[in-house]
């Protein structure tokens, strides 16, 4: 078990390292170019370091949100993941997303408790880079007496074809049909947290996307 802990451990830095190299590279490239004289600085260099320290802190305060401690609340997903697709926004531009009622997320943090923000920003992130090239994400919370279900489904661009990640789906839902790698520890760890809150993964393909449900029943709570 400490081997395994420790596998996925290093994986997840990995990956972590991954996310963060982009702007803090960028970050560096410029301040190299400026040297040691401040005034060698150009409009263009500057607008470089701002523009990728402001990414790189919007990169962190997602994935310790995430994958840190549990912290926040509902209310914080919106403004984390809006922060985390501006910073990862690509040349074809930003995902777009379509969010619940803010009083459906207040009332799933009642249900699911201090992890439900993690639970979120897992799935959203999961759901994200299941689809390659995905181009728009829609968040909705169904509720009844007995159950709670996140559903989320990205479409890509219309005009091409990807075809959804294989191995995160076997990540997130534990099947073993794919090894765990840097690439699909986050969906392993988003897997193992569903669980752990009584919840299952259901994965839905469509020719231009990816549904995925995640249902929580209240008798396992």
């Amino acid at each position: 078990m400490v081997e395994t802990d420790l596998k996925l451990a290093r994986l997840l830095c990995t990956r972590l390292c991954h996310d963060l190299a982009g702007p803090v590279g960028a970050v560096a490239a410029g301040v190299e170019l400026i040297g040691t004289d401040p005034e060698q600085a150009d409009e263009e260099t500057l607008a470089l370091i701002g523009d990728s320290s402001a990414a790189a802190s919007r990169k962190l305060k997602f994935i310790r949100a995430a994958l840190g401690v549990s912290m926040g609340s509902p209310e914080d997903i919106k403004s984390l993941l809006d922060g985390y697709l501006d910073a990862t926004a690509s040349m074809g531009g930003r995902v777009e997303v379509s969010w619940p009622a803010p009083g459906e997320l207040s009332t799933m943090g009642e249900r699911l408790g201090a992890e439900a923000n993690q639970a979120v920003l897992n799935l959203c992130l999961l759901a994200l880079e299941t689809q390659p090239g995905c181009r728009s994400l829609a968040l909705a919370v169904d509720m009844s007496s007995s159950s709670l279900t996140i559903n989320l489904e990205v479409l890509g661009d219309p005009n091409r074809t990807f075809t959804p990640r294989e191995d995160m789906r076997s990540a997130a839902c534990g099947t073993g049909e794919h090894p765990i790698t840097a690439k699909n520890v986050q969906a392993f760890i988003t897997g193992q947290l569903v669980r752990s809150l009584g919840g299952a993964l259901e994965f839905v393909a469509h020719p231009n996307g990816v549904k995925i449900a995640t249902t929580f029943s209240d008798s396992h709570r």
